[in-house]
């Protein structure tokens, strides 16, 4: 949903002290083609605003075979969300601020009262079967996006630069892997004309190497802005098991302003479900 400036500074005074917003609307689409790797993620897209954060955890928002809502925290800790009713009607990623109570859960790690959340925009990766430059690789025998390029070099110097929100080129902390899901936090030029679009893409040679595509889609750039997008990325990775017995990375592709750059991230898979 698109925000107008007063709309904004409205929510940024009632919301201070759990969640910083910024004064600037600026619209996001996710989009991707569609696939058969749903798992409770919509593949049509999805909208959002332009947000500056200032505290919370990010969570993953789940249900469990029983249809119980609880938020999966990292790899070990569930939290119980008392009285809180989920509005989501898929599974999302979220920025959550909560209160710990002192009420045991019979269901998770601890019993929560939620204080405020904002689901991110939350797509699949795909795979994509370009020619990514790098040896011994051999194909996944998986599904694969035609995205228009033959090589993942092509495909980079096609995506208008972002930032990663970093300090001192070091990512900040809402940019991570955690529960099966890719959070980038990423900044760049915005204009007010026309929504933007970003894509999660991973090479079926070397899948733990992940695109992150930008099409500013024409607009204007006027203006300096942060925005956030999740991707699920466990089904890239069918063979990989508990991420702390087996330690994982993923390296991170983005053109910047300054050229093509990476990053490696510590990766762990999805946890159980409950």
């Amino acid at each position: 949903m698109k925000m107008n400036i007063t709309t904004l500074k409205e929510i940024k005074r009632s919301l201070a002290g759990i969640f910083a917003l910024s004064v600037m609307a600026l619209p996001l689409m996710l989009t991707q083609a569609c696939n058969d790797l749903d798992e409770g993620l919509v593949n049509e897209g999805t909208q959002a605003s332009n947000t500056t954060i200032g505290s919370g955890q990010i969570v993953t928002v789940r249900r469990s075979s029983v249809g119980r809502t609880y938020f999966q925290l990292d790899q070990d800790v569930t939290l119980d969300p008392k009285g809180w009713v989920n509005p989501y009607s898929r599974e999302v990623r979220a920025l959550l601020s909560y209160s710990e109570l002192k009420e045991k859960s019979d269901f998770c790690t601890k019993s929560v009262k939620v204080e405020k959340i904002d689901s991110l925009p939350t797509i699949n990766a795909l795979y994509i079967d370009v020619d990514d430059g790098m040896e011994d690789g051999s194909p996944y025998p998986v599904f694969a996006v035609d995205v228009g390029y033959s090589t993942t070099a092509e495909l980079m110097a096609a995506s208008n630069p972002v930032d990663i929100v970093s300090d001192n080129d070091v990512p900040d902390w809402m940019t991570f892997c955690e529960d099966g899901y890719l959070t980038v936090h990423f900044a760049t030029f915005w204009g007010d004309v026309t929504p933007h679009t970003v894509n999660l893409y991973s090479s079926r040679y070397h899948p733990n190497h992940l695109y992150f595509v930008h099409k500013d889609n024409g607009d204007i750039q006027k203006d300096w802005g942060e925005s956030f997008a999740a991707f699920k990325i466990a089904h890239l990775f069918p063979s990989r098991k508990d991420g702390y017995s087996n330690p994982d990375y993923v390296v991170l592709h983005w053109m910047s302003f300054n050229g093509e750059k990476t990053i490696k991230l510590k990766y762990r898979q999805r946890a159980v479900e409950k």
